[in-house]
């Protein structure tokens, strides 16, 4: 692999000085800029002094690393030096960052790509040390052969930061249930992160499954509680609550 110039056999005299300018941009194009960032769900990002001059978004190259100020609530969106806001998307593009995907004080990298957003363009945002892997969350709730009751059936610990992406209900039988996710950090569960949103149900079904929708937030933290309480439920005597997570 060579760069763009190779000095060892340019020509004797003079040089233009713009090989100079040529070759330290392909050297820049190469790493991250390191840059500062302040915002919550409009992150704008500073890169730090004595780092390449960004006047375009240039597809791959160069990535923009920085430590969120805040962790988001909203779809997120990253300026970078300037240049313009651009969506910032998770899992390689595949859906724009909303609450709680990006994290104070976590390191991200932000890799710019025109053809996201339709064609607008759009970051692909990682993080830096960490894995964006998938988890599923289970609970087991069983009447012991007669109908479930209603009320709490049951305490999970998270052990890290994710996002809710999609939630599953199996039971023994056709029947209805209805499942509410109360959750607290580093305590005893008592607020429910659905609220008026698409709790994990059950209608005269067996098996039923969808993303989040209305929730209060889909964003879990390291130490959380979750508690798994059922609102209603009938003619089910066993059923298995899932949750489907990716780790930030």
């Amino acid at each position: 692999m060579a760069l763009p110039v190779n000095f060892a056999a340019l020509t004797g005299g003079n040089q233009p000085l713009s090989l100079l300018d040529t070759q330290f941009s392909a050297v820049a194009a190469l790493g991250s800029i390191p840059c500062a960032a302040a915002g919550q769900n409009t992150i704008s990002l500073t890169p730090f002094t004595n780092t390449p001059t960004v006047v375009s978004y240039t597809d791959l190259a160069p990535s923009f690393v920085f430590a969120a100020a805040q962790t988001s609530n909203g779809s997120v969106t990253i300026n970078a030096a300037l240049v313009g806001a651009r969506n910032a998307y998770k899992w390689n593009g595949a859906i724009q960052c909303g609450g709680g995907d990006i994290v104070a004080g976590q390191v991200y990298r932000a890799t710019p790509l025109q053809a996201l957003n339709g064609g607008s363009g759009g970051f692909v945002v990682d993080t830096v040390g960490l894995n964006n892997d998938a988890a599923t969350i289970q609970l087991i709730i069983d009447g012991g052969g007669v109908a479930i009751t209603t009320g709490v059936k049951g305490y999970i610990h998270i052990p890290w930061f994710a996002t809710v992406a999609f939630w599953n209900v199996i039971a023994d039988q056709s029947g209805s249930i209805s499942i509410d996710v109360l959750r607290a950090n580093a305590g005893i569960p008592s607020v429910s992160m659905i609220g008026g949103g698409n709790k994990p149900t059950l209608t005269a079904l067996q098996l039923n499954g969808a993303a989040p929708s209305g929730w209060t937030s889909t964003a879990l933290a390291s130490a959380d509680f979750l508690g798994f309480q059922v609102v209603s439920a009938a003619t089910v005597t066993r059923v298995t609550v899932e949750l489907f997570v990716r780790k930030i």
